[in-house]
């Protein structure tokens, strides 16, 4: 009987050494992949980082979860993956209620809301982590968080009712001051002065005391005139990218004015991407009898809504985005505060055919309305100029071979290459008398046989450097420079390039098969990028900023009589010169509702380069202006 208990007991043992061994195995291995996230996440390749995590949390292994879900959540943090992030913190919350790292998760989870442009989100989470924590270099890491956020400007209404459940006394200093510094932006020193009055300097961090100090002297100066605007941004849908970017734009220009200068009110509200809610917001925002303009990015669908909507309405429209300037036929009180399309052709000719003095001009362009309306504006004042265009050359879709259009172009300057020979040979004539000059043979009146010229073929024709087209005009769409830019070294052209705002893209034109051969080329633009406190890298969201940070500039600049509607629409289309760094607004006189002023741009062959400003009216040249 102990025999059997014996050998029950070694069986028992030696299942349980087998099942220890295995999950120590699989402990090893699991700790390994850890490690593999880690260093992945630390070297930033983030998207590795979250597939690791993903199966060791679906391996059923639980010791690693708590720390797995936390560098998960980080990575999708780091990927900006919104959704996944959300999901990912409310399994780690409600799995580990009383984890230490409850703290970090919150961090992570406001710096998604700040990748998101939810500045509220983001300060509600920040101030939670915080409020948990007893590390003085946590607590610090956080603090400047919320400096950055407070000083985005967020909603002193959103600040109260943190103020209701908060009860940390550091934290309600804190609130105190993010009131204070919105009610100074907004133009009521008094209210700040008030709001200052409330906090305790001795239970205010450290970071903070430079801004409470600024604060309180601002709040003793007379309030400054504030001007209410509304944004129609399209915060969500399709368009929720560029709208985001722009409102980003537009606080920043804003908080970035001098205390004391005119301060915008902002009614941001959301279109969706929609045409219907578009409609309904503006609608909104126009019934607010306080608010005296509308911003708007939309594109040009959206735009017809919201001008056929407002049709009547004393309210001044801003349009941010380029679009055609006809638009204005539909409401007078439209204002295009980046040009439109035809204008930015005019200027185009005028520069080349007035300024370059060149006339002999080729035109590379996709099929797309509104560069075609552009292009048919250059024609037209390229003629009215006495220039010429010898070529015009499209494209469809992605420009990935344009070996047809190029040859083309040289085949062009090849016949004018011919008809200058031809015409220096009879400019330089010796005339003996003028019986030589008369001089005939009886073989003039009879046709000989024609001489044969051997053409030259593609192979032959490439090595030759043709100048003879003095300037080609290529205005692209933003994705084709990728593929336009290698190209156009391929087919020996001693031309100037002028391009569109499409052409800053200084990471494709620096590298080393496109930046030497494109030295030299212009650019016409309307804007220049000026250094902003902006972390955008991406050129078009980066677009779409700086056109949120000009329209507030602008806005900001002009002086108004009284505030009102009509004072607006009045000081827009009479603005005389309005000038900030990379961007520039003067009305044209052939439509005083559209900005005529552009940003003239070099390429040295490894940076951008300010020229001027360049503008126009109907009947004079551009005029150049240099910074």
């Amino acid at each position: 009987m102990n025999h059997m208990v014996i050998k029950k007991y070694i069986l028992a043992c030696f299942i349980l050494n087998i099942c220890f061994s295995q999950n120590w195995i699989q402990s090893q291995r699991i700790e390994k992949q850890f490690k593999d996230a880690v260093s992945s996440y630390n070297s930033g390749r983030y998207a590795i980082s979250e597939t690791i995590l993903n199966k060791i949390i679906n391996s059923g292994f639980e010791s690693f979860n708590e720390k797995s879900l936390l560098l998960l959540l980080k990575s999708q943090v780091a990927l900006n993956k919104l959704d996944e992030a959300k999901r990912t913190a409310k399994i780690f919350f409600s799995n580990y209620p009383t984890s230490s790292f409850i703290k970090n998760a919150m961090e992570s989870l406001g710096d998604l809301f700040v990748n998101n442009s939810n500045y509220e989100s983001a300060y509600r989470m920040y101030s939670r982590s915080k409020n948990l924590s007893t590390e003085n270099t946590f607590k610090d890491r956080i603090n400047s968080k919320i400096l950055r956020l407070i000083k985005i400007n967020l909603s002193a209404k959103f600040i109260d009712e943190l103020l209701i459940m908060d009860t940390d006394i550091s934290s309600t200093n804190i609130h105190y001051l993010a009131i204070a510094y919105s009610q100074i932006m907004n133009g009521l020193p008094d209210n700040a002065a008030l709001t200052l009055a409330k906090i305790d300097p001795s239970y205010l961090p450290d970071i903070f005391s430079n801004l409470f100090e600024l604060l309180l002297r601002e709040s003793y100066k007379p309030a400054s005139s504030v001007m209410m605007v509304g944004l129609a941004l399209p915060l969500t849908g399709s368009n929720s990218v560029s709208g985001k970017a722009f409102l980003d734009g537009f606080k920043s220009a804003q908080n970035s004015n001098k205390f004391g200068e005119k301060r915008l009110s902002i009614l941001a509200r959301d279109t969706r991407s929609d045409e219907i809610e578009t409609v309904k917001i503006v609608s909104e925002l126009e019934s607010i009898e306080q608010l005296i303009g509308i911003v708007s990015p939309v594109d040009e669908t959206l735009s017809l809504s919201l001008l056929s909507s407002l049709k009547g309405s004393d309210l001044p429209i801003m349009l941010t985005n380029k679009q055609n300037g006809d638009l204005s036929l539909i409401n007078e009180k439209t204002f295009f505060l980046n040009s439109d399309f035809s204008t930015e052709g005019i200027i185009a000719a005028q520069y080349i055919v007035t300024h370059l003095g060149l006339d002999s001009i080729a035109i590379i362009a996709p099929a797309y309305k509104n560069i075609e309306i552009q292009i048919d504006a250059f024609a037209r004042e390229v003629d009215r100029l006495g220039g010429k265009i010898v070529a015009t050359e499209w494209y469809s879709g992605e420009p990935k071979n344009l070996k047809r259009q190029f040859s083309f172009l040289r085949q062009v300057a090849f016949r004018l290459g011919e008809k200058e020979k031809e015409y220096d040979e009879a400019l330089g004539m010796e005339i003996d008398s003028l019986d030589a000059l008369f001089d005939v043979s009886v073989d003039d009146f009879f046709d000989l046989p024609e001489t044969k010229i051997k053409k030259m073929s593609s192979s032959d024709s490439s090595k030759i450097i043709l100048n003879t087209i003095q300037a080609i005009y290529i205005p692209i769409n933003i994705q084709d420079l990728e593929y336009i830019g290698p190209q156009i070294p391929m087919y020996n052209f001693d031309t100037k390039i002028v391009g569109n705002s499409s052409w800053k893209q200084l990471e494709i034109l620096t590298k080393e098969n496109i930046g030497p051969h494109l030295r030299g080329m212009s650019i016409i633009s309307s804007t220049f990028i000026q250094n902003t406190d902006s972390i955008i890298t991406d050129p078009e969201k980066l677009n779409h900023y700086l056109s949120g940070y000009n329209a507030s500039k602008l806005l900001a600049s002009i002086n108004l009589t009284e505030i009102s509607r009509n004072a607006l629409n009045k000081s827009l289309s009479e603005i005389s010169f309005f000038d900030d760094a990379g961007y520039s607004y003067t009305p044209s006189k052939i439509n005083k509702n559209v900005n005529s002023a552009f940003q003239l741009i070099g390429f040295n062959g490894k940076a951008f380069v300010k020229e001027g400003v360049i503008s126009t009216d109907s009947l004079s040249a551009a005029k150049l202006q240099n910074p």
